[in-house]
């Protein structure tokens, strides 16, 4: 049986994959800096899935720039709850859309993501596509909320696990592939359970010293 085009489940008018639209973000890039906004425009629209993967993948590969937990955690939380409300094209409100990062550190997140982006694209296509449909938006949106909420908190390497977790469910709303959705879900699950247990083990190091 012939292997589908996954490309012909796509969300109209992408006819590009995200790692492709990544590359080609870092390398059209002629000033300094590059706000939120000008990132969401890029990605097109019915962008909230691919949005959601552009923001959470650094915080699934560890990368070395300060404060970004906040940088991309507090936009994860905003596109998630649109993604909860069912929209499909992301909104950014003025003060998260004003912020920005250097073109440089882009190009250093972009490289960083990439080989690993493009090792699951290769492994998704249209499956179980009754798990991706509208109504799965909702759903998978409240998982991404909590999940985006958890990366915001300050748990040492709490960002790895909930953001791998949000680009795969992303990914699988993407490219409409429900196999890809059930495994992130599985891997939320996990990924709280890991968080909730390295809070407790961070709660029972840390009060002795406030009980002094």
């Amino acid at each position: 049986m012939p292997r589908r085009d996954p490309s012909a489940a796509r969300e109209p008018g992408r006819s590009r994959r995200l790692s492709e639209m990544l590359q080609a973000l870092a390398a059209s890039q002629t000033s300094e800096r590059i706000d939120l906004a000008a990132i969401a425009r890029f990605m097109g629209r019915g962008s909230i899935a691919a949005l959601l993967i552009v923001l959470a993948l650094p915080m699934a590969v560890p990368i070395p720039l300060p404060g970004i937990s906040v940088i991309f955690g507090i936009p994860l939380i905003v596109v998630s709850g649109q993604l909860l409300l069912g929209r499909r094209d992301a909104w950014l409100p003025r003060g998260l859309a004003r912020r920005s990062l250097a073109t440089a550190d882009l190009a250093l997140v972009v490289g960083r993501v990439l080989p690993r982006l493009r090792a699951l694209e290769r492994l998704v296509e249209p499956r179980l596509e009754w798990l991706t449909g509208d109504w799965a938006t909702m759903p998978v949106g409240a998982v991404c909320l909590l999940l985006a909420i958890v990366i915001t908190l300050p748990i040492p390497l709490g960002h790895v696990l909930p953001g791998t977790a949000i680009v795969v469910l992303a990914l699988g709303l993407l490219e409409r592939d429900g196999v890809v959705v059930g495994l992130g879900l599985s891997l939320s699950l996990v990924a709280m359970a890991v968080v909730a247990l390295a809070s407790a083990g961070l709660v029972a190091v840390l009060r002795p010293w406030f009980s002094l």
